[in-house]
């Protein structure tokens, strides 16, 4: 009986130590997007769950996750008074302002300003039409992209592993020994770290597509860029202002002449008034 008993124990440490090693190996091997270990039996999950990405035909019912960015950009008289009431109509909308510069017009230079603000998709299109009313559109442009695929596989992933987590956190209260104790504690604490870091990234997704980022950007109209005429009426005034801009530019350019005209006439003057006193002299 003895004999017996010494043999059923070596065997169960035997069975205890194989289990560990595997255990120890399955471990070492665990990848982002694992969750379970065979040794853990219940706990264990289908790795593929997590490591796959979402089927795109199973996305049909599915509402879509979009995340919306874009620029505008408007001439106004005074930039930097403008880029206030932007920000106040951002606020005002629920958004939140991530970024802003200003350039006061130093040296000569147009003033300017650049917001990059943040508005709730629910309310992007009232606030940008807000934004514009506040001077005259040059550019626009909206672009969007599509994120379903990336929302569906993060909760997916997110689901096995708080399943999983828990099972570990099931099997920890039932350990009765030490080694136990140990292996389980190290493949939770695993399983948490990799839960905290897809659970971020669902977080900023979800951020990116509640909250539209557009830039604004304000100058005055001096800088604007030129448009093309398109019509009969436009057509005179495109050749008005290109006329007044003519005249202007070339009394700029005699106004320019005018110093260098007063300097030749002064040397005129002089070489007429030698030329004459030589021949005098004569």
């Amino acid at each position: 009986m003895t004999l017996l008993r010494s043999l059923a124990l070596s065997g169960l440490i035997a069975l205890a130590l194989s289990g560990c090693t595997a255990g120890d190996m399955r471990t070492d091997s665990i990848e982002q997007g694992d969750v379970g270990t065979e040794e853990f039996g219940p706990a264990v999950m289908d790795e593929r769950a997590v490591s796959e990405p979402a089927d795109p035909g199973a996305l049909d019912d599915v509402s879509r996750s979009v995340i919306i960015t874009g620029d505008v950009y408007l001439t106004v008289d005074d930039p930097l008074a403008t880029a206030d009431q932007v920000e106040t109509l951002v606020i005002d909308a629920g958004g939140r302002v991530d970024s802003r510069s200003e350039s006061a017009g130093i040296e000569g230079e147009n003033p300017s300003a650049y917001l990059r603000v943040r508005i709730p998709v629910d309310q992007l299109e009232s606030t940008l039409d807000d934004i514009e009313a506040l001077g005259v559109v040059e550019t626009q442009s909206l672009n969007n992209q599509d994120v379903t695929l990336q929302v569906v596989d993060l909760d997916a992933r997110i689901a096995v592993l708080e399943e999983s987590i828990q099972r570990l956190r099931d099997l920890l209260a039932e350990a009765s020994t030490t080694a136990e104790l140990v292996e389980v504690e190290t493949a939770l604490s695993e399983r948490q770290a990799e839960l905290d870091s897809l659970t971020s990234q669902r977080n900023y997704l979800t951020d990116q597509v509640q909250f539209a980022s557009i830039g604004i950007d304000l100058r005055t109209p001096e800088v604007a860029p030129e448009r093309e005429a398109d019509g009969f009426i436009e057509g005179i005034i495109a050749g008005w202002n290109g006329m007044l801009a003519f005249f202007s530019g070339t009394i700029v350019f005699f106004g320019v002449l005018v110093p260098w005209l007063g300097l030749l006439g002064a040397v005129g003057v002089i070489v007429a008034v030698v030329v004459w006193l030589r021949r005098q002299s004569r």
